[in-house]
């Protein structure tokens, strides 16, 4: 019977020197191994209980921090450009790769759905056989108001830095209150998203649902049909785009995080039966 996943801590190097902080689960002979990249504002212990979850299951993970969340480098919620994240994605994968046997299954949620996507469809990530996302972050299902898009574009170019409030509600997150208040306590959460990170993400998302078709290995989206944060129409627009490549589960009742929602233990079977086909 496996015990309780314990985490570790490990430092790896992105492309630019940036240093990534990350945490690994590891479980003994096992099957596969997940490198998890998280959304925006969030980091990599929040994935603990997927770790859990995971390792009863005969799998292990390790889930990074990407420069500016965390304990990693980097202006908190920022980005000079979109190919900096899909580095650090890579990098992270890659370290991933070198310390284990058997397969390593990339996956991302929301903000780092779309970082995976992109990582993907720039062909870094070479050794992937296949990889998932939750919830990616392809469309909002939030109004934004139009002098803060206006202004984010303009300052984009001129004061990149620039962070404004990312306007995320935990109680969008999960309908379980102690994860809502858990997330709402975490000092390493932040609610900041720079002008530059706005507009290099709202690029990436496009180019995503423009390019899905030419992805060539297979993959699994999860998304919450209740999803307030993120519009789940995003997940079946990327689905619709690469039909032969992905599979696409809608998750009746469930809101933005499937991993910390009211029937996770459903979800976490998902993975596994999807990994064991």
């Amino acid at each position: 019977m496996a015990t309780e996943a314990i985490a570790t801590d490990g430092e790896v190097t992105s492309v630019d020197g940036t240093r990534l902080l990350y945490r690994a689960w590891t479980r003994a002979q096992a099957t596969h191994t997940f490198a998890v990249v998280h959304g925006l504002g969030d980091h990599s212990g929040r994935y603990e209980a997927f770790a859990e979850a995971m390792r009863k299951r005969g799998m292990a993970t390790y889930a990074v921090d990407l420069r500016g969340h965390g304990k990693s480098q980097g202006q908190r919620g920022h980005v000079d450009s979109w190919n900096q994240w899909t580095d650090d994605v890579a990098s992270f994968v890659a370290r991933v790769e070198s310390l284990t046997a058997g397969e390593v299954i990339p996956l991302g949620h929301s903000f780092g759905g779309v970082a995976m996507l992109s990582t993907v469809l720039a062909g870094k990530l070479k050794r992937a056989r296949r990889f998932i996302v939750s919830s990616p972050a392809l469309k909002l299902n939030v109004t934004v108001p139009q002098w803060k898009v206006s202004l984010g574009n303009v300052t984009s170019r001129l004061t990149p830095r620039l962070a404004l409030a990312n306007n995320v509600d935990a109680g969008t997150l999960s309908r379980i209150p102690e994860v809502v208040e858990a997330y709402r306590s975490d000092p390493l959460v932040h609610a900041r998203i720079s002008s530059r990170m706005y507009t290099e993400w709202h690029r990436a998302a496009e180019d995503v649902l423009a390019r899905a078709d030419r992805i060539t290995i297979p993959f699994l989206i999860l998304a919450g049909a209740a999803d307030r944060l993120i519009d789940p129409a995003g997940s079946e627009q990327l689905h619709a785009k690469a039909p032969q490549q992905s599979t696409l589960h809608m998750l009746p009742g469930r809101y933005h995080e499937p991993f910390n929602d009211l029937g996770s233990e459903e979800v976490f079977d998902i993975i596994a039966r999807w990994i064991n086909t």
